[in-house]
């Protein structure tokens, strides 16, 4: 697959993939890039924003379609700058488009409703007599917009509102009669404040305005409040709002339009623009479409932004979530549409693996259970070859797919049946005792098995063989045995059926008339030396067949004897063979059937045990005399228990027996309870009848002369 058709391959699994809140997402992106368009299309830097718009599409499918990875890390630095360069570029687009939208929503119209009846009487008061006396004055009424930053350029007041504190603002030999009143609530917040001026030219059929009008259509243009103007040339009473200007209106008008601003915000007057249509015009819709044109432009623009929309909803996706490789293993195995009356012939894997993408939040969640991988044999025929394998995926958001392996050898053969006899094969026959024989042929009942499979297996089969063990077999057998199918060569065949899968089987075996197993027993003369006694004796082997003259075997017994061994001389354990008592013509065979003549005898001759009290002095032993050595009590009993040849030679030779105590173990000047040492020999076993010797040590005694 190429880069770029990993790249589509990419972008559809991404819209493939979306979720109802993806689309909800795509299409208020798509709303918001066509506001912007709108925005900037009829603006000063429309241009400009074009090319960055195009410059921006270049680079960005620079970026995503070729693999340039130098260039890519320019392109990012770029993209990057860009973004942070826009918003200062459309800096007053922006200001502007926030500005009319801040002034045509507000939602504090109760506030203005509680102070109404506190406001109109005496605004309305102070502006006739302003008006009478061509006082100039210029009060700006707070809406909705917070208008703190205009207070600030003022003195700040916060006076109850009252005629005569108008009018003293506006008295020209006051500090504060040339900037405008800020009215907030039912207070003159400040006075002296200054206004922005708007950019419009403001003319009438007379005479063109001046400053205090311009700065009171500029505040209706930069906020939602409602500003009254007094012409000091004239004393004409103006009202600006929302970005209009109504001349000489006389008091009841002025009073209409206080009640309409402060109890009916959403209709102020006649010539006023609807919210909703004055937020149309700050994008140049209309609501009248004068020709298939305009329709062409629009479509355009909506198509252009739901396109801006998915190329950076599929960016930011492949960003958040990217795209990665993963392998499953252990995927079962499904064979599909086997043709009728076949079956398999060579094993299939029983489960694969898969090479699958997905993307990474998603990685840990697939499993063999994940996917579901099939080979369809519709259509093959008998001969072997490749299939490819299927693989689907049961889990949404995984694209990819490449099973591994990807094709499968498979041979395909019919389903036929052949009948078979069965043949009998006798096993271990080395292994029966000579004076057993098969008397006859074995059966098998039934003599003959259907044998169902592959044709390319079943056409194979040279025989159905029930095998039968006669190891040791002293009597005839009769018992139900498995087959097996085997080839010419004996060799065992898998993978067909056999019915029935057991036969009965009757093997005939007979003692022979010339032969009998019988026991070996033996015989011994004379009694072992004085303190031993016989404590096992045993011949090897236990049994033998001997065969020879019928006469002769029918009047032996279960047993025949060996020779007399001879115990007087015998000690411990031997192994001697001694020949069998057996008449002239008769032999003896083992169980390998071999003649022998001889059999080994095995005698075990032990020691009788005894007991025996003796008494042995303390031994002092490694002395260097450096210290007198005093032990109580000089002689010790011991119990000794052993073989009672050993025994009497301890008691001819009191030397095999010593108790001891090593001298370097002692230290001088001390008197200690000591274990002592005994010295035995190796088959005898004591117990001290006292088993700790008081020790004392001292210094040498020196005689007097």
């Amino acid at each position: 697959m190429s880069y770029f058709e990993t790249i589509i391959n990419a972008f559809i699994f991404r819209l493939q993939s979306m979720e109802w809140f993806d689309v909800v997402d795509i299409v208020l992106v798509a709303i918001t890039f066509y506001i912007f368009i709108r925005l900037v299309r009829r603006s000063r830097v429309a241009l400009l924003v074009r090319g960055l718009l195009t410059l921006g599409l270049v680079l960005v499918l620079t970026f995503v379609l070729l693999p340039l990875p130098t260039f890519d890390l320019i392109i990012m630095v770029g993209l990057l700058a860009m973004v942070v360069v826009t918003p200062v570029i459309l800096q007053p687009e922006l200001r502007a488009f926030l500005e009319q939208i801040g002034r045509r929503v507000g939602f504090s119209s109760s506030l203005r409703k509680d102070a109404a009846d506190r406001v109109i009487p005496p605004v309305v008061w102070a502006i006739d007599n302003l008006a009478k006396s061509k006082t100039g004055a210029l009060i700006v009424l707070e809406g909705d917009t917070d208008l703190q930053d205009i207070m600030e350029t003022g003195i700040p007041l916060n006076g109850r509102i009252t005629p005569e504190l108008l009018q003293t603002i506006f008295f020209d030999k006051t500090p504060l009669h040339d900037g405008a009143v800020v009215v907030r609530g039912d207070q003159v917040a400040a006075a002296g404040c200054i206004l922005p001026l708007t950019d419009r030219s403001l003319q009438t059929i007379n005479r063109r305005m001046g400053t205090r009008h311009r700065a009171a259509v500029g505040m209706s243009e930069a906020s939602d409040a409602l500003i009254i103007i007094v012409s000091e040339e004239t004393g004409a009473i103006s009202l600006a709002h929302q970005g209009k200007l109504n001349f000489d209106l006389d008091s009841t008008t002025i009073r209409q339009e206080l009640a309409n601003f402060y109890t009916q915000p959403d209709k102020l007057s006649t010539e006023s623009p609807r919210k909703w249509h004055t937020f149309m015009q700050a994008f140049h819709w209309r609501f009248h479409w004068p020709g298939w044109r305009k329709i062409v432009r629009e479509v355009i623009f909506i198509l252009l932004a739901f396109a801006l929309a998915l190329f950076a909803a599929t960016a930011v996706r492949a960003q958040a979530d990217p795209l990665e490789n993963v392998r499953v293993d252990n995927i079962p195995l499904q064979v599909l549409d086997m043709p009728p009356d076949s079956v398999l012939t060579n094993s299939l894997p029983a489960s694969i693996s898969v090479d699958a993408q997905t993307t990474l939040s998603r990685v840990d969640t697939l499993g063999p259970d994940s996917f579901q991988a099939t080979v369809s044999l519709a259509g093959i025929d008998s001969e072997p070859q490749e299939v490819p394998v299927e693989v689907i995926s049961l889990v949404p958001y995984v694209t990819d797919i490449t099973a591994i392996p990807s094709q499968i050898m498979v041979s395909v053969a019919p389903v036929i049946s052949r009948t078979v006899p069965v043949t009998v094969k006798l096993q271990d026959a080395d292994q029966m005792s000579p004076a057993y024989e098969v008397a006859g042929d074995p059966q098998a009942r039934p003599t003959e098995v259907t044998v169902t499979g592959p044709s390319t297996i079943v056409e194979g089969v040279a025989q159905v063989q029930a095998a039968v063990s006669v190891a040791n077999s002293t009597a005839s057998i009769n018992s139900l045995q498995m087959l097996a199918a085997l080839d010419q060569n004996g060799e065992k065949i898998e993978g067909v059926i056999i019915n029935p899968d057991q036969v009965q089987v009757f093997v005939p075996i007979r003692r022979r008339i010339d032969a009998r197993n019988v026991g070996v027993r033996a015989v011994t003369e004379g009694s072992p030396p004085d303190g031993y006694w016989l404590s096992n004796l045993r011949v090897t082997p236990a049994t033998v067949t001997i065969q020879g003259n019928p006469n002769q075997i029918a009047e032996l017994t279960s047993w025949v004897d060996t020779l007399p061994v001879d115990l007087t001389e015998i000690t411990g354990e031997s192994h001697i063979r001694v020949p069998l008592d057996l008449p002239n013509d008769v032999q003896a065979i083992d169980q390998d059937g071999v003649i022998i003549s001889t059999v080994t005898v095995i005698v075990d001759v032990s020691a009788r045990t005894s007991d025996l009290l003796i008494e042995r002095p303390i031994e002092i032993i490694n002395d260097r005399g450096e210290f007198e050595i005093t032990v109580d009590p000089q002689f010790i009993e011991l119990l000794l228990t052993g073989p009672l040849p050993t025994l009497n030679q301890i008691e001819t030779e009191p030397g095999l027996v010593r108790v001891t105590i090593d001298a370097t173990l002692l230290e001088p000047n001390s008197s200690v309870e000591v274990s002592p040492t005994v010295i035995l020999p190796n088959d005898v076993r004591a117990q001290l009848v006292q088993s700790s010797i008081l020790v004392t040590t001292g210094p040498i005694l020196t005689p007097e002369p």
